[in-house]
């Protein structure tokens, strides 16, 4: 009887110990598998979090983050991804390719069986089709200059077809051929030819990736090359620095003695959109660093097409301002270091359409504003008017001004202190 107890009680100690044994591993198991879980939820936040901080919006994290899960095999994560991306999309049905994604994860990263899936896709070249920017929708028109979209940060300009040489007579113009220059020219830019007809520059939009994001589309940014005359012929081409890798300067023009370099720019420190910037040219063509005209041209909008008209008179467009509508022209006098207050040129010069810059043909009284007031908006006219003559003069508005005080107007105003240097 002793005997049998003694075996009972052995084996009843062996069973408790072996339940214990069996419970701690479970245990073990258990917190590993938490832990496993806790780093996974852990490095989803830092991933989210770090395109978070570039500033990149819900929509784009949750695919870049998907997709860049999906190359990497990692199908839970890209899950976790492609159902929060799900939230972004209409009627909480994902794109078609993203589809295919999201059925194929399933099937490798939880075993359930999708039909007619192959097993075998190109899923990288799939993918690179997603990122695919659409095709350049201004590459094959003329005559227009604003796209619909102005107010966007990243503002797409169409083609125009005037220089500032138009509005300077006694001037011979000199062709130069972008086209050949650059026969991928997506965009006919004004060309801003120096006095002696050596030195040209010109803007030209190219299409650059982001400075972040994993499968960023390329986007489309303006840029202004210098080019020099040897011989008859244009040569040494080079972009010029004037503003941030990622960041736009176009519509150039240059003052009668070469020495400033004018244009519009959506570089940092602006106040609006795009902004009004000014860059002293040395006697060997390079530029210093660009400054903004400040508060006195620019606004919280769009101020665009600087050109001038002569030594110090600067006409440009802007939409920031009270006007007739649209873009209007403005006029300001830009003395080396100082810059009088811009000033509305009045209903005889602006309409309630898009009014971009003005020329003079002659100095019998004649010129002519650039204009979409024709039938349609996606045409650009050249507008004649007059002005010096008393007829005129009688028809202006008190709040309007006389073209010729503009034209005689001193400056007395500073440039701003905003100020950008590429390092």
């Amino acid at each position: 009887m002793r005997n049998t107890f003694t075996y009972c009680t052995a084996v009843i100690v062996c069973i408790v110990f072996f339940n214990s044994g069996f419970l701690t591993a479970q245990i073990i198991q258990t917190s590993n598998k938490e832990n496993s879980e806790a780093l996974r939820t852990q490095k989803r936040v830092e991933s989210y979090l770090k395109l978070k901080k570039m500033g990149y919006e819900e929509k784009e994290i949750f695919e870049d983050l998907g997709n860049a899960n999906f190359l990497s095999e990692n199908y839970d994560n890209a899950l976790f991804w492609y159902d929060k991306l799900k939230g972004y999309s209409p009627n909480g049905q994902l794109s078609s390719n993203y589809q295919k994604r999201y059925r194929y994860a399933l099937r490798k990263a939880m075993g359930i069986e999708v039909s007619s899936m192959p097993e075998h896709q190109d899923w990288l070249t799939m993918m690179k089709s997603d990122y695919q920017l659409e095709r350049n929708p201004f590459e094959n028109s003329s005559q227009d200059y604003v796209a619909e979209n102005r107010k966007s940060r990243n503002m797409s300009l169409k083609t125009e077809y005037f220089s500032n040489k138009q509005s300077r007579d006694k001037k011979k113009n000199y062709p130069l051929n972008l086209q050949k220059l650059n026969p991928e020219n997506v965009y006919d830019s004004p060309i801003a030819l120096t006095s002696d007809g050596n030195t040209a520059y010109f803007s030209k939009a190219v299409y650059q990736k982001p400075l972040h994001g994993i499968f960023s589309k390329k986007e489309l940014v303006h840029k202004i090359y210098q080019a020099r005359k040897v011989k008859g012929e244009w040569k040494n081409i080079k972009e010029v620095a004037l503003c941030p890798k990622y960041f736009s300067a176009l519509h150039p023009t240059v003052s009668h003695d070469g020495k400033r370099l004018f244009f519009a720019s959506n570089m940092p420190g602006s106040l609006g959109d795009y902004d009004i910037y000014v860059a002293k040219v040395s006697s060997d063509g390079h530029l210093g660093i660009a400054k903004n005209l400040g508060k006195k041209v620019n606004t919280e909008k769009n101020d665009l097409y600087p050109n001038l008209v002569d030594q110090n008179t600067l006409v440009f467009a802007s939409e920031g301002r009270q006007g007739q509508g649209g873009l209007d022209v403005f006029m300001v006098q830009v003395e080396r270091n100082n810059v009088g207050l811009a000033v509305n040129l009045g209903s005889q010069i602006n309409s309630k359409e898009d009014d971009f810059s003005i020329g003079f043909k002659s100095n019998d009284g004649m010129g002519y504003v650039m204009s979409n007031r024709g039938k349609t908006k996606e045409s650009v006219h050249q507008v004649a008017f007059s002005f010096g003559n008393e007829r005129n003069k009688k028809y202006l508005d008190k709040r309007e001004f006389d073209l010729a005080k503009v034209l005689n107007s001193n400056s007395d105003v500073d440039y701003t202190t905003s100020v950008y240097e590429d390092d």
